[in-house]
């Protein structure tokens, strides 16, 4: 990795959160709602899942990147139906081109519920896998952008650390020297209802930790600081640590594992509070000698919290931090509370209040709305228009929703044809309106 793309991982903001666990909040007033919010708490990731045949709007990954930001796609692909590399490269140059450049492919390739059936027990798991993951990590270099080792699940069917050694020394093998010069390990950061300092260290300081076995009296990889166990890994088989990015952190194990309500385990809140801390005080770069805090490695560039917010009435309800950009949570309020956040400014639908109208971004320069319904002229429309099209380059469209994501909008229609309403919402959130006719 060049010095500038290291530089550009290392001095962004830890702080990150999962988004909503589905596909369907990624629409302009998402946007408006949930960017000042994350501005102004500091975040510096944002993990989204994306479908398969369609990507997350530009508009989406612009406001974000603007805001300095970092997207991590989750692609939805299954070691049980293998994805056509074919089918699924246009979605990753798109992404990589807007800028969403850290691409996550599979999910815990260590556990039999990944695989199919009678694929599981055949040799070599670790290479069947890698026979899949490897073109899709390689497409993702390609274009710049940096693939994700997926994160494994501690301990797992097949055991974890044995798994990624595995995998480390058959890149390395094959002599994939991009690959890994890129390559970001996905680390779940479950506790297992441990103490967040449980197997600190790793294995130099827990050395009679083994595959499958911990003695009584040792501690192993089974806790959040399974990280320091993967630093020792990759050091050991690259000579470097791999930077890594911590998902669903603080959760005592898989969201779908948590059937209880989060209530009933009030050591959650008081764990996500201990990571913040940690956190706070890494990005203030105060003491590191404080024994009673969480401490950090630099190699970890992103600890991403599960879940910022969630529909109501979901199984994922209780995971949520926020719910409609305010604290429904103790880990919430207190992260409010330590970055000076607001949380009762009065919000208008579909209107931001000056606060959030001076953060917010707009991600389009400039619109042209050609009108509703003049899809099928769109020739004709296109031909009228075309010396103004050739001169500003602005981008085209038949929903006044969209215009309002640009600063500047031309109307290419007479004025009744657009509300007036819709005309005070424009000139209220600051753009610039210009009628072409």
């Amino acid at each position: 990795m060049n010095s500038t793309a290291q530089s550009t991982l290392f001095s962004r903001q830890k702080l990150g959160f999962h988004y909503f666990p589905d596909t369907f909040h990624y629409t302009e007033k998402d946007l408006q709602q949930w960017l000042p919010l994350l501005m102004d708490l500091g975040v510096g990731w944002l993990v989204l899942r994306t479908e398969i045949n369609r990507a997350i709007p530009e508009y989406f990954i612009n406001g974000l990147l603007k805001a300095g930001i970092q997207p991590v796609i989750q692609f939805p692909l299954s070691l049980q139906s293998p994805p056509d590399l074919k089918a699924i490269s246009p979605l990753v140059e798109v992404y990589s081109d807007w800028g969403a450049s850290f691409h996550q492919f599979f999910d815990r390739p260590n556990t039999h519920q990944s695989w199919p059936a009678n694929q599981w027990a055949q040799q070599d798991l670790v290479e069947r896998f890698l026979d899949r993951y490897l073109p899709l990590a390689g497409l993702s270099v390609e274009t710049g952008a940096f693939p994700l080792f997926p994160p494994l699940e501690p301990g797992g069917n097949f055991w974890d650390t044995t798994f990624l050694r595995a995998a480390l020394q058959a890149i390395e093998r094959r002599k994939l020297t991009a690959l890994l010069d890129r390559l970001i390990l996905a680390i779940y950061g479950w506790t297992f209802q441990r103490p967040l300092n449980w197997g600190e260290g790793g294995p130099q300081n827990w050395p009679e930790a083994r595959p499958y076995f911990t003695p009584p009296h040792s501690q192993d990889q089974q806790g959040f600081r399974s990280f320091d166990w993967y630093s020792a890994i990759s050091e050991a088989v690259l000579q470097k640590r791999c930077p890594m990015i911590l998902l669903q952190a603080g959760l005592p194990t898989a969201p779908e594992k948590l059937s209880m309500n989060l209530e009933k385990l009030p050591e959650v809140q008081e764990n996500y509070v201990e990571i913040l801390n940690g956190l706070n005080a890494y990005s203030q770069t105060q003491s590191k000698n404080n024994p009673m805090m969480v401490h950090l490695p630099e190699e970890i560039i992103g600890v991403n919290f599960w879940l910022l917010s969630a529909e109501q009435g979901t199984s994922f309800t209780a995971f949520a931090w926020f719910e409609e950009a305010q604290p429904v949570s103790k880990a919430a309020s207190y992260l409010c509370k330590l970055k000076n956040v607001q949380t009762n400014r009065l919000r208008l639908p579909g209107i931001l209040d000056e606060e959030s109208l001076r953060k917010a971004i707009r991600p389009l320069q400039h619109y042209l709305y050609l009108g509703e319904n003049e899809e099928a002229r769109l020739a004709s429309v296109f031909q009228k228009h075309s010396s103004f099209i050739l001169q500003h380059h602005p981008t085209i469209g038949f929903s006044l929703d969209e215009a309002r994501l640009a600063n500047r909008i031309t109307l290419a229609v007479t004025p009744d044809q657009v509300p007036p309403e819709v005309l005070e919402t424009f000139q209220k959130q600051g753009c610039q309106i210009d009628w072409l006719e």
